[in-house]
C-alpha cells in the first residue's frame, strides 16, 4: 500500500474521488464518509507531518508537493477521477491538477478561497502558539472534544503553523486548469463565505453549488454533498 493513501484503491473500482485535508489534519479527517458514493471509490491523501506519517517533514512549498503527489498518485489514475479538497486541500488538489498530463473528470473546490490570494484565514502566521492552541480548542469543542489531551494540541499546533505558513506563501497567477471545477460553499459558513467562492470563475468552467451547514458539515459527507459529487463526477 502506498503511503499516500490510507488504503489500498480496489483493483475494480470504475471511478475514483482523491481527497485532501484541510490545514492541521489528515486524511482521517474523512474518517465519516462513506468508502464509495455511487460508483466512485473514495481515496483520502495523506500528506506527511501528521497520523501515520508522523515522523516524515512536512511540506513547506506546494511545488514540492505536487510534483511529488503528482509521481506517488499516478499509479492510481487509470480509470476516470477527480479530485476534492476542502479549505487548504482544495488548493492541495488544485496544485495537482494543474501539474497533471492527465485530465480529471473534475476538481471539487469546498470552502477555499482562490490560490492567488496567497491567504490561509482564519489563521495568520503572525498569531501566537497560544492563539492558535486557543482556536484548535474551539474546533475541538465543536467537533464534539471539549478535552484535546495536551501533548495531541501541541502537536497539531506544530502542524497547523507549518500548513499557515505554506498557505500564505502560495499565490502563483490564475490560469485555466485542464477540468471543470464544482465550487461548494455552506449556507453557515463564517470562515470561507460562500459569495467568495465566485472567483473560481478565472480557473475555468465552473459549477457553483451552496450546501447547509458550516465550514466543518463536510465531515459528515451529508447527503447533500454526496449527491453533488455523485451528479458533477458525470458530467
Amino acid at each position: 500500500m502506498g503511503r499516500w493513501l490510507l488504503l489500498e484503491p480496489d483493483p475494480d473500482a470504475t471511478k475514483r474521488l482523491f481527497c485532501f485535508p484541510f490545514a492541521g489534519v489528515g486524511a482521517a479527517a474523512f474518517r465519516d464518509w462513506p468508502g464509495r458514493i455511487g460508483d466512485i471509490e473514495i481515496c483520502p491523501v495523506q500528506l506527511p507531518g501528521r497520523e501515520n506519517r508522523m515522523r516524515e517533514p512536512a511540506y513547506t512549498d506546494f511545488d514540492a508537493f505536487a510534483e511529488d503527489a503528482v509521481r506517488e498518485l499516478d499509479p492510481y489514475l487509470d480509470r476516470p477521477f477527480a479530485f476534492f479538497g476542502h479549505c487548504m486541500g482544495a488548493l492541495l488538489a488544485h496544485a495537482v491538477a494543474d501539474r497533471l498530463d492527465r485530465k480529471p473528470q473534475r476538481l471539487f473546490v469546498s470552502s477555499s478561497y482562490v490560490p492567488y490570494l496567497g491567504v490561509s484565514k482564519p489563521f495568520h502566521p503572525d498569531m501566537s502558539d497560544d492563539q492558535l492552541s486557543g482556536e484548535l480548542r474551539a474546533i475541538s469543542v465543536r467537533l464534539g472534544d471539549p478535552d484535546p489531551l495536551p501533548e495531541l494540541l501541541e502537536l497539531s499546533v506544530m502542524l497547523l503553523r507549518n500548513d499557515i505558513d505554506l498557505c500564505f506563501e502560495y499565490a502563483p497567477p490564475a490560469r485555466p486548469v485542464k477540468c471543470p471545477i464544482t465550487t461548494i460553499g455552506w449556507a453557515g459558513d463564517t470562515i470561507v463565505p460562500a459569495t467568495d467562492m465566485g472567483e473560481w470563475t478565472e480557473y475555468g468552467a465552473v459549477t457553483h453549488h451552496v450546501l447547509k451547514g458550516d465550514f466543518f458539515d463536510f465531515l459528515s459527507a451529508p447527503t447533500e454533498l454526496r449527491d453533488v459529487i455523485a451528479r458533477d463526477f458525470k458530467e
